[in-house]
Parts: structure tokens; C-alpha cells; sequence
């Protein structure tokens, strides 16, 4: 077993590798007059340091097989070379520790990792790759399976990609360096200053992992110098390789840089050869204009309130005007780009060109913002501006600019290649409304012939799944046609549109793109996919961009007809969904959306398409599937009754649900679905066998549980269910675990998942629920996992964004309570933030501990040992936050002939406080803990303080007994006003309406979590507001998380949740940061 590593050190990749014969032997080399090679020097891969004591790394493999390994995945050895590396590396007593990867293969106990002494220097075996064939190298070992690679690799494969994007988006300027001796030296340098790209570069600085930093060399284990210095090379290899390609020194050939300073710095940045050849009294003027021209390119404060903005305007036509028509006259292609001052804080706040040569006074002020002397400001700004656009040099010729005049060319470049580079320069840029819209662009668009909706419209019976009429797996007739937007292009028009030449065009009264690229790619594209059958679910992957062969041309929409144009648009797509109505055996009354929400169900139920249901929590998802089998059954029923035939039998419906809402389901059935037989599958005594398959064939509804569902997998898969749901689907979110794929395994035609968060942490959660609603219907894992989930979390990548909404938008449904249609039917909800402190006895105790952990950090190993020590000790200081009670025995102080004194911590003394005043005014409230020990702890200072029985629900609680305090609680009565509820155990599947009050008495790290449990009271039936109280102890952990945790939502409002990971992956100085006590902590 080989695990293999990658450093940067001395401008050079190197590659070294642990291997597992070694690291089972506890041997050691100590070799105390050995020299170790270590890389350093700029520029130099075999500069050599000795050191007087070195340690040589036991079961490092040697570079003889190093080399092996670099033959094995297709490189050049030839341009390699032999070095030692001096790694400063976790170490146990008497040898370096394994890596989390090679103690994982080995499967070595992870108490052995626990022994770690501290950080030891290693002489370790390398090859070194000079920057030319580094990325080969690292994107070789990312992808090959004949050797194990550490995370170093996947990140030096994460920082050539960025340092390739650089590349590809022109953002690297030229650099000329002067060395110790005075020689000039000429590179390509990435240029990090707009905004986008140095965000990404703060991003990968931040994920950069222990093991990068490692090396003992001149960057001092600093991230930032090991980062900046990989990009320069890479970026500058990347540049050179092309410009020595293409054999750009020509351009000098024959001239010297002695006689002329451009040709000495251009000498050094188009060859291989970086060393610029000047005078040596030239070499001072050289750097300092090189160093003013930099300057320029960024020479505006970031606190200047007023930039140009440069507004592009369409020339005037006639909505009916169409270039493509043989009889179309040549337009008029006058665009006009005027001149403008815009706040940069308020950029609706806009100075016109004309208004400022108007002024008679030095300054002038719009909606209460003042620009001094505008006329100089904006002639500098053109200045500057004209650099990136030539153009505008025409309007410096003019005292006073309003605007330049542009032909349809120039109007087209000033779109597709100045407007980026100005507004990274800090420029406004105001484009029209079309531009970069895919209506305005030449593509393909994907037509489909289905067979035709269902007699009486969609809303009508459609034919059952098993007949192979409907459902993703339907065949159906396809072809491609080359199209603008809308509108499908003939033959004819093609072939005019190609032999314009024109990058703008007018079509049907608005402005198109064309691209070359895109005119060949779209004919290219026909010629190779020239239509016939397949199944709707690659036809939809393909319309929406899913599959890889979308990538050959731009793919502008979707035209479908019959019962797919029903669903996902095109011709029958304006006839609406039928609205049902409330089935006469529901006992209440289903509100509006929830009515629409039962419709869309049985919609999809029936063209054979499995949905996900993911209304916020408290919104309904209950009843609205239980007035869905309803309906269902009372169809039958009908339609039984108008043909005289006996009524069509409706099969069971399996219904999965976590433990703690079992008992809820069957008591909303009772309550709201009384006709329909509803069957417990629980407990010891469940049926099984013969006995089993009959008795639930003729049932309605079996209800089990997540555990059980996995158990009896076997067994329940005997009866023929015609429906499987799911609920709190996030259950499945893991889609390699056991359970998952068992749930997936049982078979039944028709699929619902009902979840209030179908995405928690990464979107592979997504993917498994759609996977189980619609097998098949995003492709693979994997190749979901590279297409959608690395892009969107990642790179925050909005196209492939937009194609994900596309794709997963016909199967969910998700209704907030912020929605107008949801927000008359709950009440208003105040939350409000309780900051607490410290008693002296807590901060001691939280003070120890930080110092504890941090030192365990420093001297952990990376991956999941470090990740286990930062959450052990995470989960320490919140208990000590709560009360020093809360921690285990045998690490605080324990009172046990006594009650717990609410004195002794500060959210304790607040808590009781609060609830004095509550239960005063006879209002009810919900306390959650996630920890049971402090639930207790809690319970007693309440019976004791208030003299009401406190109900107290946690994961051992009974069903039965859970069931009774719910009932208790809902009557309202007074006789027990407080419910201590365990988060988990009770942050799901319960109606606790009867409380107007929510405590959080410590936080999540998932918002999502508290978001469900507050739900438990803010929901629909509650006629009160709700007031929500968060707690946290202000200047901990506690309250930095708290803002961390706002920061941390993008992902949830893109596509559907939130995260709880990244805390710790944490640095060791963020960390630090996070946890240190601030004065205003303690309680005084």
C-alpha cells in the first residue's frame, strides 16, 4: 500500500510517497551527520541546505520507485530530478506518524493516532517536477487508481485549475524582478486584484491543508507565500508555453535589448529564457516605469464615491424588423455609448455627461451625494478607461464628452471583451437588457413528440405507469432545430444568417448574438444528432444542459408536445394544472396552497413521475398526503359508480418516518383521513409472512420506521405497494449508506418524499432524494458530482445552477412561510437573540479547555483525528456554557446531594428569569437542549423553582409516554406550562401549538436543525405570536459561531438548504480566533 504526496517547494512540484510495510514497524533511522537536500531559492529546484541533525522518515518510499510511479500514470521522467525534502510532520514516540489515508488502509486503531508526541522534521526521498510539467503531473495523480493520493494532491490540482482559469480569463499581466546581484528577470505574473479573482484565491488559501505547509524551507510553513508562489510558476508556464509555441520571439528577432528596454523585457517573457538582457544602467528606469505601469492598472482607491459609467444604447427599430427576411434593408447600426458619474455605494444614483458640462459651480449634488469638480473626474476616469477601450481616446478630442457614436463591430466588441475588463477596473457598465441572455443567442433547441395528454386535458385519467405509456422511461420522438431564443430557424435562414458576417443581427425585433463558434458548433451538431427516439429522461438532460453531449453547442429550450408539453412546457403547457377538490372524507379544511399542493401530487402521481414535497416545516406536508390517498380512493369510487364496474382496487401505501413521528401520523390520519385503515408496522409483535402480505394488501396506509424499513427490508418487500413515501426524506441523504439503499430497493410504482430541507449540507443530498423519486433521472452519482455538485459548491458556478433548477424544478415543490400565499395563515414570529455571560466558575473552566485543545490541535494529526479533537472540544465548551453541571462527571464539578444552583451559570439565571415571567402570565413554552444531561439538570431547577411538573422529552423516552406529554402539553391547562425537549428527539413530526414561547437554550451548528424545532410551535394552528429565544453566551464561541452560521446560507437559498462541517475544518488561528474569551464574558 502507497500513499502518494505533493509539495511545493523552490519552484518546483514535489512528489513523495509513504508506503505500508514501513509504517507497521515502530524502527526508526536516526542519522545525525546525514545531509538532507532541501529545496529552496527562488527559481532553483536543487538548491541543498544542511542540517547538523536529521531524522530519516522510516517507510517513505524511495525515489527509485518514486520514478515507477511517474511512469506509470505517462510522465517524462526525463525532466525530473532526484531531491530530499525536510517535512515537518506528526510524529508518534520513536517515528513519524502514518497519514489519516495510509493508517485508514492499514486499519491501524485510531487510539494509536492519539499517541501523537508532537511535530518532528523528517528527511524524506522526492522527485522534483519543474513547473511545465507540474499540472500534468498533479491532474495524472487526481484521476489514477493504481496508487492512493493524499489531500495535497486534490489541492494542487484544485490550485491548477484556478491558476489555468487565470490563464483562460486573461488574468495575468507581465513582471519584471530584479535579483540580488541586480539582473532583471522577466515573468508572467496572475493578476488577483478585481474582486472575483481574489475571492477565489482567498478560498483556496483557506482549504489549503496541513500537509502543504510542511515543508522546512524559507516560506516559514506560511500558506500564502507556498500559494502565491505555485501560481506565479504555473501561470507563467502556462503563458510561456504558448508563447514559445507559437513562436512569438520572432517578433524580436535580430534586435537587442541593449538598444532598446522594450525588447530587453519582452526577450525574457517569450522564450523559456526568463533573464531580461538591458544595460545595466538602464536596469533602474526599466523597473520603475514596469513598477508605474502596474500601478496604473488598479491606480483608483477603493474609497472613491463616484466612478464612470459607461451606458451602451441600441440603435432605435421597429419591433417587426428581421434581418433574416430576404427583403430586410440594410439597418441602422448607430449605437450610442453615453457618458455618466455613478455613486459607487448607490449605484442607481447617476450624473449625466450633459447635466455636468452644464454646472456653472465646482461641485454638484444628486439625491444628497456631492461630487467635486465632476468635469476633471470624468475626463480622467475616460483617460483611464480608454486604456482598455480604443474608442474613447475619439472622445478625449472633445472638451466636453457626452457620448462616441459606435458601429454594430464596435458596439459588439465593447460587449463581448471591454465591458469585463472595465468593470473589474471599477468602471459601471450599463448594457442592454438582452445581452448574455440565451434568447439572444444562436443554439440549438431540442423539439419532442409525445403521444397526446389524456383525453379531457392532463386532469384526466391517464393510463396507468405498467402500460409503458407515461414516465421518464417512456420513449418519445425527438429532433434538433437550429434556433435564435424562440424561434426555430428554417434551412433558408441559416444559411442566410451564416453569410451575414455581422456579430449583431436583428431577429423579429430584438438584437442576436452571433458567434462564429456557435454557427459552426449548431451545424455541427445537427449534422451529428439528426433525431429519432429516446427516453424523456435523457431528452430533459439534455435539453437542460445535464448531459455531456451539451456541451457541443449551445442549447437554448425545450419544444415538447402531448403529456410531456403538460408537464415540462411547449404546446399544451398553457392548459393549467387541474385544481382538485377537498375530498369529501378529509375532516377539515385544506387551505389554498395546500389544496395546490395535493393536485401537483396527484398530477405527477398519475404521468407516472415520482415528487418531492419539501414545504417548510409546519406548512402541511401531513394532511396534504393523506387528502392525496383520499382522493384517490373517492375517484375510484366515482368513476366505479358512473361505469357500474366494480370499484379499481388502490393498493397500500408505505409510509417511512423517523421513530418520533410515528405516533404523529397515526393520530393526524384519525384526526383529519378517518375512513382511511392505517397499520403501525412496530414492535415486536409486527406481522410478518403470509399474515403480513394479506393484511396490509388490503390496508390503506402501513406506517414504519427508518430502522425497521432496513431490518425488514426482505419482509416488506413481499407486498405489493403502490406507493412508497417518505418522510423527513433527509434520511436518505447519505446514498451509500444501508439504508438508503434499501429503501430505494423496495418496489413500488409510484414515489413521494416529503422533507422540509432536501438539501442540509451538500447537494449528493439532493441527488439521493431525486434518486429515489425518479430513478435514474440525474445520471450517476459520479457524474452528477462533477457536473453539478463540484461547480455550484465550489465555484458558486450560476449556469450550472440555473441548469440544476431546471432539471429538479416539475418534481419539487417547496412553499416558505415568507410566501404570499402562506403568510395570512401563520402568525407572526419575533426572534430575539439573549446574550448571557459567564460566572467567574465557567470562565475558568472554558479558559482551561481552549488551552487544551489548541495544544491537542498543534500536535494532531490532519484529517479526521484533528477534525475529532476540534468537536470533542467544541461540544466541552458549550456544556460549560450551559452550566459546569453539564459536563461528564469526571471532568467538572459535581453537586449531587443537592439541587443544581441556577446561580452558578449565566444562562441558567437568565432562563429562570424569563420563564418566571412567562408562567406568570400563563403562557406556555418549549425549552430545547441538544444535551439530555443538561435537560435533566434543567428539569430539576424548574420543578423546584415553579412547583409544576416539568415534561421532559428525550431520545429514551417511550412512544406511548411521548405521546401522553404531547397530549398534556397541547390541553393547556397550566398543570405544566414548560416542555424540556432533547433537540433531536424533538425537533420533528410534533404539533406543539399550545406554546407561544420557544427557548434555544444552547445552538446547533445547523441552522436548519433549530429552524425544525422552532417549527414545532410556529406552524400552522398556532393563533399566537411566537417568540423565539436564542441563547448564547456573548464573547465565546457561542456567539462567533452565531455569526458564522449567518454567513454560511448561500447554498440553502440557491438551491434548496445549509452546512454544519466546516467548523471544523477550521485553521489552527481561526480557531484560536473563534475560541479565545473576551473580557466582557464573565459575569461580574
Amino acid at each position: 500500500m502507497r500513499v502518494m504526496h505533493v509539495n511545493w517547494t523552490g519552484g518546483a512540484l514535489c512528489l513523495w510517497g509513504e508506503q505500508g510495510a514501513g509504517a507497521e514497524r515502530a524502527s526508526t533511522v536516526d542519522t545525525a551527520d546525514a545531509a538532507a537536500a532541501e529545496i529552496g531559492g527562488e527559481g532553483s529546484g536543487d538548491a541543498v541546505a544542511t542540517l547538523e541533525r536529521t531524522r530519516t522518515h522510516s517507510f517513505s518510499v524511495d525515489a527509485a520507485d518514486l520514478l515507477e510511479v511517474l511512469q506509470d500514470i505517462g510522465v517524462d521522467v526525463e525532466r525530473t530530478s532526484k531531491v530530499e525534502l525536510n517535512l515537518l510532520l506528526p510524529s508518534l514516540v520513536a517515528r513519524p506518524a502514518p497519514s489519516p489515508k495510509l493508517a485508514h488502509a492499514l486499519g491501524m486503531p485510531s487510539s494509536e493516532l492519539l499517541e501523537i508526541a508532537g511535530l518532528e522534521t523528517w528527511t524524506i526521498p522526492a522527485i522534483a517536477i519543474e513547473p511545465a510539467n507540474a499540472t500534468r503531473v498533479i491532474e495524472a495523480l487526481e484521476v489514477t487508481r493504481k496508487t492512493a493520493v493524499g489531500p495535497s494532491v486534490a489541492y494542487f490540482a484544485a490550485a491548477a485549475r484556478f491558476a489555468r482559469s487565470l490563464a483562460v480569463r486573461q488574468r495575468f499581466v507581465p513582471m519584471l524582478l530584479q535579483e540580488a546581484d541586480g539582473e532583471l528577470r522577466a515573468m508572467w505574473r496572475p493578476w488577483l486584484s478585481d474582486e472575483r479573482t481574489g475571492t477565489e484565491a482567498s478560498d483556496l488559501l483557506a482549504a489549503m491543508p496541513p500537509m502543504v505547509r510542511a515543508v522546512v524551507d524559507h516560506f516559514d510553513h506560511q500558506p500564502w507565500l507556498i500559494l502565491e508562489d505555485f501560481l506565479n510558476h504555473s501561470v507563467d508556464a502556462l503563458c510561456r508555453s504558448v508563447l514559445i509555441h507559437e513562436e512569438m520571439i520572432d517578433a524580436i528577432e535580430g534586435r537587442s535589448g541593449h538598444d532598446d528596454q522594450h525588447v530587453a523585457w519582452l526577450s525574457g517573457l517569450l522564450s523559456s529564457e526568463t533573464r531580461a538582457v538591458a544595460k545595466p544602467s538602464d536596469r533602474p528606469t526599466m523597473m520603475r516605469l514596469v513598477r508605474r505601469w502596474i500601478g496604473q492598472l488598479d491606480d483608483r482607491g477603493a474609497d472613491v464615491e463616484w466612478r464612470l459609467c459607461l451606458r451602451l444604447t441600441e440603435p432605435p427599430m421597429d419591433e417587426d424588423v428581421d434581418e433574416l427576411s430576404a427583403s430586410a434593408a440594410e439597418p441602422d447600426t448607430t449605437w450610442r455609448l453615453t457618458f455618466h458619474l455613478q455613486s459607487v455605494e448607490q449605484e442607481q444614483v447617476i450624473l449625466d455627461a450633459e447635466d455636468i458640462w452644464l454646472a456653472t459651480s465646482d461641485a454638484h449634488t444628486v439625491d444628497g451625494r456631492r461630487v467635486q469638480s465632476p468635469g476633471e473626474l470624468l475626463l480622467a476616469e475616460l483617460a483611464r478607461a480608454s486604456r482598455l477601450f480604443d474608442p474613447l481616446e475619439a472622445a478625449l478630442d472633445v472638451a466636453e464628452p457626452h457620448g462616441l457614436d459606435l458601429n454594430t463591430k464596435q458596439a459588439y466588441t465593447f460587449l463581448r471583451e471591454a465591458r469585463q475588463l472595465l468593470q473589474e477596473q471599477g468602471f459601471g457598465v450599463i448594457t442592454p437588457d438582452w445581452w448574455e441572455q440565451s434568447s439572444a443567442r444562436l443554439g440549438v433547441r431540442l423539439e419532442i413528440d409525445a403521444p397526446p395528454a389524456p383525453e379531457g386535458g392532463v386532469g384526466a385519467q391517464a393510463p396507468e405507469r405498467e402500460d409503458g405509456l407515461l414516465g421518464l422511461d417512456s420513449l418519445v420522438d425527438y429532433r434538433w432545430r437550429i434556433a435564435v431564443g424562440d424561434r426555430t430557424l428554417s434551412l433558408k435562414e441559416f444559411e442566410r444568417l451564416s453569410t451575414m458576417g455581422r456579430p449583431l443581427v436583428r431577429i423579429d425585433g430584438r438584437w442576436v448574438e452571433i458567434r462564429p463558434e456557435d454557427v459552426k458548433a449548431a451545424s455541427s451538431f445537427i449534422s451529428e444528432n439528426p433525431g429519432g427516439q429516446m427516453r424523456v429522461a435523457e431528452a430533459l438532460r439534455l435539453a437542460f444542459g445535464a448531459d455531456e453531449r451539451a456541451e457541443q453547442a449551445p442549447i437554448v429550450g425545450l419544444d415538447a408536445s402531448g403529456w410531456v408539453g403538460a408537464i415540462f412546457g411547449g404546446d399544451d403547457a398553457d392548459s393549467p394544472m387541474p385544481m382538485l377538490e377537498q375530498p369529501e372524507g378529509f375532516m377539515g379544511t385544506l387551505r389554498p396552497y395546500q389544496l395546490k399542493g395535493v393536485s401537483w401530487l396527484d398530477f405527477l402521481d398519475r404521468f407516472g413521475m415520482g415528487a418531492c414535497l419539501a414545504d417548510d416545516m409546519g406548512l402541511g406536508k401531513t394532511i396534504q398526503l393523506l387528502a392525496l390517498l383520499l382522493h384517490e380512493r373517492e375517484r375510484a369510487a366515482k368513476r366505479a359508480a358512473e361505469t357500474g364496474e366494480p370499484p379499481k382496487k388502490i393498493g397500500p401505501t408505505l409510509l417511512v418516518a423517523p421513530t418520533s413521528v410515528v405516533g404523529n401520523w397515526r393520530r393526524e390520519a384519525a384526526r383529519f383521513a378517518p375512513s382511511l385503515k392505517v397499520i403501525v408496522h412496530h414492535g415486536a409483535d409486527r406481522l410478518d409472512g403470509e399474515e403480513m402480505v394479506r393484511v396490509y394488501s388490503e390496508t390503506d396506509m402501513v406506517v414504519t420506521t427508518y430502522a425497521l424499513a432496513r431490518l425488514d427490508c426482505d419482509r416488506l418487500s413481499k407486498t405489493p405497494w403502490a406507493r412508497l413515501t417518505l418522510d423527513e426524506a433527509q434520511n436518505i441523504k447519505n446514498p451509500a449508506s444501508k439504508q438508503t439503499r434499501s429503501l430505494r430497493s423496495l418496489d413500488a410504482p409510484r414515489r413521494i418524499a416529503l422533507t422540509g430541507t432536501p438539501v442540509e449540507n451538500r447537494l449528493s443530498e439532493l441527488w439521493s432524494i431525486m434518486e429515489f423519486c425518479n430513478p435514474g433521472y440525474l445520471g450517476p452519482a459520479s457524474q452528477f458530482q462533477r457536473r453539478y455538485a463540484a461547480p455550484i459548491e465550489r465555484r458558486h458556478d450560476r449556469r450550472r445552477s440555473s441548469q440544476l433548477r431546471s432539471l429538479v424544478r416539475p418534481f419539487v415543490l417547496r412553499r416558505l412561510k415568507s410566501d404570499p400565499d402562506v403568510t395570512a395563515d401563520l402568525p407572526d414570529k419575533i426572534e430575539t437573540k439573549e446574550m448571557c455571560s459567564l460566572t467567574p466558575e465557567q470562565a475558568s473552566l472554558y479558559e482551561a479547555t481552549v488551552q487544551r485543545m489548541l495544544s491537542q490541535v498543534d500536535n494532531a494529526a490532519e484529517g479526521m483525528q484533528r477534525r475529532g479533537v476540534v468537536l470533542a472540544a467544541l461540544i466541552r465548551l458549550k456544556q460549560i456554557c450551559n452550566h459546569p453541571d453539564n459536563l461528564p462527571q469526571q471532568d467538572g464539578p459535581r453537586i449531587e446531594d443537592q439541587p443544581h444552583s441556577a446561580a452558578r451559570s449565566g444562562k441558567s439565571t437568565r432562563l429562570m428569569e424569563m420563564l418566571e415571567e412567562i408562567v406568570a402570565a400563563g403562557d406556555q413554552a418549549l425549552v430545547f437542549t441538544q444535551f439530555r444531561r443538561m435537560g435533566a439538570i434543567l428539569a430539576g431547577m424548574f420543578a423546584q423553582a415553579f412547583d409544576r411538573e416539568t415534561l421532559f422529552l428525550h431520545g429514551g423516552t417511550p412512544t406511548k409516554m411521548r405521546e401522553q406529554m404531547v397530549d398534556r402539553f397541547q390541553r393547556g391547562d397550566g398543570s405544566a406550562p414548560i416542555f424540556l425537549l432533547s433537540l433531536k428527539a424533538g425537533g420533528l413530526g410534533m404539533n406543539l401549538t399550545a406554546a407561544n414561547h420557544v427557548f434555544h437554550y444552547d445552538r446547533w451548528w445547523n441552522p436548519a436543525v433549530e429552524n425544525q424545532a422552532t417549527d414545532r410551535a410556529h406552524r400552522i394552528g398556532q393563533t399566537r405570536t411566537v417568540h423565539v429565544h436564542k441563547f448564547m453566551v456573548a464573547g465565546t464561541l457561542e456567539e462567533r459561531i452565531d455569526q458564522m452560521i449567518e454567513q454560511k446560507t448561500e447554498l440553502a437559498e440557491n438551491i434548496i438548504a445549509s452546512g454544519e462541517r466546516w467548523l471544523t475544518e477550521l485553521s489552527t488561528s481561526q480557531l484560536r480566533d473563534l475560541l479565545t474569551l473576551r473580557a466582557d464574558a464573565v459575569m461580574t
